[in-house]
Parts: C-alpha cells; structure tokens; sequence
C-alpha cells in the first residue's frame, strides 16, 4: 500500500484519487526545475550532476536516483510519494545549514493545520504495520535503508537520509503484553529550508512505508 493510503487492506477511491493527484503534480513539479541551471541545483541542493548520462544524482534511502536533465524525469520504480518529493526537494532546497534539534511534523511552518494529521497516519503506520516486529528486526531494516542507529530512550533510533539535506529520525517501540508497537518520526529544524509541510510529511511517510518494505523482505 502506498503512503498515506486507506488504513484498511484494498485499493480505495480515496488511495486512486490521491494517486491521479499524485501523478497530475509531476508535471509542475518539473517545470519548476527548469528554471535552474546545473550548478545552481548542484549547490543549493548539495546533488551531483554525471555529465556522461545528463542525470542529477540524488542519494535517497540507500539508492542513487537519477535524475534526468532538462526533462527531469526520473526513470527508476519509485512510489508516487518518493517520486514527487524529491523533486520537490530539489526546487524547495536553499542551502541552509542543519542543526542538531529535531522538531515533529507538528512544529514545522503551517504544521498546526497539517503536520498533526501527518503525525496521526504514521502512527497508524507503525500499529498495523509493526505490531509483530522485533526491535532488531527493525534496527535492520533501517540500516538497510542508510539508516545510522543512535541511542535514545526508544528501543530503535535511526536517522535515516532521505535526501542529502533532509535525514528523517525515526523512532520505534516494540510492542509487548501492554503495549502495541509505536513510533514517531521527527525531522531537523531546519526541514521547511528544503521541503514544505506537504512534501515533509510524504517524505516521513514514504520512509516508514519502505522500512515495511524491507520487514517484508526478511
């Protein structure tokens, strides 16, 4: 199931209906770009541009997507969330310097209207999706997706680099015989300087749907 999808198994109208909107905004979302030179995206969005295949290469959950230029179109099977967000990230990035605070979804700008209700889904992501996973089944599968492990009060902390200037930490809880699984998912302070609200809690979503990926795979 895609991110931010029906909570129930099947395809809803409302996950079709998400993904025609999904697909619709690609388009925009390359044209944007375009009014960027190759250095100018190089920079502020600290990718690097291989002249021999005309591609931007973004690292992104352990993978090099590729990013063809002008049309910048990407050509790897990415879901719509992942596809669209990094090219937002490209156009949204502006340089500026990480810091060492981490904010919920919540605390980014307009995040009191959305990131609230992003905040909620992911949950809901980590109780259906984790309720019979191991803290180190999913300590696993984070560092399969370039995740680096931290210690902290939860029984998982990964920080997880789904751009170059926008990591994602992720914390889970185990369940146990009081408790269901739980997580929470923060990002830098600095995260509104690289993608909006939208695009930030897609990128969140987009991670905790590929650490369900991997589980899968174990």
């Amino acid at each position: 199931m895609e991110p931010f999808g029906n909570v129930t198994a099947g395809k809803s109208v409302k996950e079709e209906l998400q993904q025609k909107q999904l697909s619709a905004m690609l388009g925009p979302a390359r044209e944007k770009l375009k009014r960027y030179s190759v250095q100018e995206l190089c920079d502020k969005a600290a990718v690097t541009y291989e002249e021999k295949t005309g591609n931007f290469i973004v690292p992104s959950l352990n993978m090099q997507i590729c990013v063809h230029y002008p049309d910048f179109i990407i050509a790897q099977p990415l879901n719509m969330w992942h596809h669209l967000t990094i090219l937002q990230y490209m156009d949204t990035a502006d340089r500026s310097a990480l810091t060492d605070r981490w904010i919920s979804l919540a605390d980014m700008r307009g995040g009191l209207s959305r990131g609230f209700g992003f905040n909620k889904d992911i949950e809901t992501m980590f109780r259906r999706d984790f309720g019979n996973v191991s803290a180190g089944q999913f300590a696993q599968a984070c560092e399969k997706l370039g995740g680096r492990l931290q210690k902290n009060r939860a029984d998982v902390s990964a920080v997880i680099p789904y751009a170059p200037m926008f990591p994602i930490t992720v914390n889970f809880w185990e369940s146990d015989d009081e408790f269901p699984a739980s997580g929470k998912v923060l990002v830098n302070e600095m995260a509104e300087h690289y993608l909006t609200i939208e695009a930030a809690g897609g990128a969140c979503s987009a991670v905790i749907f590929e650490i369900s990926k991997m589980l899968k795979k174990q």
